[in-house]
């Protein structure tokens, strides 16, 4: 009874092992079914590494005119006080003699009243008559002296009567030279306008006495005027020598062309910058069509100052630390060291590198190195920086 107990137990262990191998198999079978399925194919690709992306422009080297800004009043270049050279009562005065008033060269300004001085001018012509007389009377005289005393050989000068004709000469020299004061005196009560000129100020009216010298008014020559402009020390480098001509002048809409002349010989003591003056032909336009600038007005002038060779002009972020970033046409990124010539708004003016296969770089990664690969974005169309037209 005891071996089929023994008998029982090994075949429920035989169907249980067999059952077991069955699973065994299914879950294998399984797993070379699932393996298939997500199997990799054989021509699957290695990713390749990716370099940073940089913008980047053409280095384009140029020749630059730089463009002093500089910016000024204008002052009249000169001004005369209104005064007569003799005394008298006006009589006469221009319509135009009133603060802001206009005159051209020639015209009166005022009259004083000439009665007395037309006297005199009478007196004078009489006195010279007298003395003509005076000296054909000694010449007369001298002549019949001479018949007399012809055959004396000690005749003196007082017996031909030549120091008689040597008075009357002086006498009628004389009274030409009062002739000629009293004509110039008649003259001087009329006061002309020595040139174009603007009436500044006025100090006098009709009927008025006034005294030799006495300062009647002020005018100032509308020829020409001038427009005092501050140079900065560092700008003083790019100025070309004097005369500078075709310097642009503007005040609103407003264009004129001037001519820096000269230098003051001044500077300022509180910011230490030297002082020119810019000459402007015919400021009120009186001879030609151009709009008329005004004394006293505030203007902006442009000088042209000296060419730059072989430089670039770029925006001043573009320069990290002094230096600018190149781009090797290997693709790696360059460090040059800038030579700073002149700032110009917010742009740079520095001598150009010397490599002519490279290209500037405007935007850089993160963390950039020398000799670091990058990718490069080109920018075929320069923007124009700020400031500039």
């Amino acid at each position: 009874m005891k071996e089929n107990k023994n008998k029982s137990l090994y075949h429920q262990f035989r169907g249980r092992v067999s059952a077991l191998i069955l699973v065994l198999l299914v879950g294998v079978t399984a797993c070379f079914a699932l393996f298939g399925v997500t199997k990799v194919p054989a021509n699957t690709h290695t990713s390749q590494a990716v370099f940073p992306l940089v913008s980047s422009v053409p280095i384009a080297v140029t020749d630059h005119q730089v463009s002093l800004s500089l910016s000024g009043i204008l002052k009249p270049a000169e001004q005369t006080d209104v005064a007569f050279e003799v005394s008298g009562k006006v009589v006469w005065l221009h319509e135009a003699f009133v603060v802001g008033g206009i005159v051209k060269k020639g015209e009166v300004l005022a009259r004083l009243d000439p009665f007395d001085y037309q006297t005199q001018l009478l007196n004078k012509q009489a006195e010279l008559a007298l003395a003509q007389s005076h000296l054909s009377e000694q010449l007369a005289l001298a002549k019949v002296a001479k018949k007399e005393w012809e055959n004396n050989p000690h005749v003196t000068e007082l017996a031909l009567r030549e120091p008689q004709v040597s008075s009357a000469r002086a006498h009628l020299k004389a009274a030409e030279a009062g002739l000629a004061q009293a004509q110039k005196n008649l003259a001087r009560t009329k006061y002309y306008a020595p040139y174009d000129a603007l009436v500044t100020r006025r100090d006098t009216g009709l009927g008025q006495v006034i005294n030799i010298g006495q300062q009647l008014g002020i005018v100032v020559n509308l020829s020409y005027g001038e427009l005092h402009v501050p140079i900065a020390q560092f700008d003083l480098p790019f100025l070309p020598p004097l005369p500078v001509s075709e310097v642009t002048i503007t005040a609103d809409d407003i264009q004129r062309v001037g001519t820096l002349t000269r230098h003051t010989g001044l500077l300022s003591e509180r910011t230490r910058m030297a002082y020119f003056v810019i000459k402007v032909e015919d400021p009120y336009a009186l001879h030609s069509t151009l709009p008329a600038i005004h004394f006293g007005q505030f203007l902006q002038a442009q000088v042209p100052g000296n060419i730059l060779k072989n430089v670039l002009k770029i925006p001043q972020e573009w320069i990290k630390n002094e230096m600018l970033w190149l781009v090797s046409p290997t693709q790696q990124l360059v460090q040059f060291p800038v030579n700073v010539l002149r700032r110009e708004h917010n742009s740079v003016l520095i001598s150009a590198p010397p490599y002519t296969d490279h290209q500037l770089v405007t935007h850089l990664p993160d963390y950039p190195q020398a000799d670091m690969q990058v990718r490069t974005n080109t920018v075929h169309t320069q923007l124009a920086v700020k400031g500039d037209e």
